[in-house]
């Protein structure tokens, strides 16, 4: 009661625009629809947009800023990664891709370019006009990341004229005699020797990645590497001034036996390393000494999450759940890594922090029979209102 019915039929997903003002509905009868959500209630009403048929759509995501839609169905043989124009529907441009997911396509914040992973390269997109101006090169390469925000410290001034330059991660997974390897780059000018940009004539004869590779100027080294062993995948962090990012390796099973549950490993990517200006820096992150080791004597990584107010004094600091349970949660320096508070050891697994970073929620959710803790990050003293999950313990207090 007191809602409002948007659509009614057989829909599979929906999908909220970053700013919230925009819904994307499927249904599989009619295709994907569109309800605005800053007219009246009257308006509502979701409606069909797009100028091509999309009954087959499977997954949808929006752009950071929400300007294009991205969509996924079953591939038939034919281009069934489409990317849409979200206010009107219009058909920009389409990719192949076997795989049921969208990772592979994504935009920097400022939605300028787009850039997509194909096998050993990832294109690189104006946004505007979809023809292709640079590519990086990385042999293996299976998956990437861009910040889909960025903000600045207050004591910044940033020029109108200053070139903008975005950073990305990109993650290979290991072969027979090497470990897999995680880089931080930056386009167009820290992208690896073997990538490159698109001159200026080259991108102005071409469209649509047509584009001669030979006569592209090349970019420089990455801004840092770091090898990974015992890692299949690797989650990505990016810090709210997309400076600097948390990766999370994770490993299904531990090769080397010892472990049933496999091995996880968090890193910290920066740009900019205090010792040596003009180069980034990749560490491991120092886990506080009282959290709890496993059989095998490492402390496992349960989460990861940065402070997401980047208007922050000073440094923005990240969080961290270690160890077996009870797990012990935990504040780190946004260079260093070191911890510099401890919340406490208990049965949590995610840490929730409000938009302005002081107030955080450490919590037990999933098959935890945990609670939830309320924290105070600028007087780090915890707010006295325990919380015990309906089901696990019978209310709150």
């Amino acid at each position: 009661k007191g809602g409002t019915i948007l659509h009614e039929g057989k829909t599979t997903l929906h999908v909220l625009s970053p700013n919230g003002q925009v819904v994307f509905i499927h249904d599989v009868s009619v295709g994907l629809l569109r309800s605005d959500l800053t007219e009246n209630s009257a308006n509502y009403k979701a409606q069909t947009f797009l100028k091509e048929d999309s009954k087959a759509v499977q997954l949808a995501k929006c752009s950071p800023r929400g300007s294009f839609l991205v969509t996924w169905e079953r591939h038939s043989g034919v281009n069934n990664l489409k990317v849409w124009e979200s206010n009107n529907g219009t058909l920009l441009t389409s990719f192949s891709c076997k795989k049921a997911t969208l990772t592979g396509l994504q935009w920097t914040h400022d939605e300028k370019f787009a850039f997509h992973l194909v096998t050993n390269e990832i294109h690189i997109y104006d946004a505007n006009t979809w023809k292709r101006v640079g590519k990086v090169r990385c042999q293996g390469v299976s998956s990437f990341s861009l910040p889909s925000v960025k903000g600045v410290a207050p004591n910044i001034i940033v020029s109108k004229d200053a070139a903008e330059k975005y950073l990305l991660t990109v993650f290979t997974p290991g072969t027979k005699g090497k470990p897999s390897r995680v880089d931080l780059l930056r386009y167009p000018d820290r992208m690896g020797r073997e990538s490159s940009t698109v001159s200026s004539d080259a991108s102005a004869a071409s469209t649509g990645g047509n584009n001669n590779d030979a006569v592209n100027p090349p970019s420089g080294p990455a801004l840092t590497s770091k090898s990974l062993f015992n890692a299949e995948e690797a989650q990505v962090q990016w810090s709210p001034r997309a400076d600097s990012a948390l990766v999370l390796t994770q490993t299904s099973i531990d090769s080397t036996g010892e472990s049933y549950y496999g091995s996880s490993h968090l890193f910290l990517l920066l740009e900019n390393d205090p010792k040596r200006p003009g180069n980034g820096s990749a560490l491991s992150v120092p886990l506080p000494p009282e959290a709890a080791k496993d059989a095998q004597g490492t402390v496992p990584i349960v989460s990861c999450s940065w402070v997401p107010n980047p208007t922050i004094t000073g440094t923005v600091p990240f969080t961290v759940i270690s160890g077996r349970m009870p797990a012990l949660a935990s504040l780190h320096h946004g260079i260093t890594g070191e911890p510099t508070f401890l919340f406490g050891r208990a049965h949590r697994n995610s840490v929730d922090i409000s938009p302005h970073g002081r107030f955080l929620v450490v919590g037990g959710y999933g098959n935890l029979a945990g609670g939830m803790d309320f924290w105070d990050r600028n007087k780090g003293k915890m707010i006295p209102r325990h919380v015990i999950l309906p089901g696990i313990g019978g209310g709150s207090d």
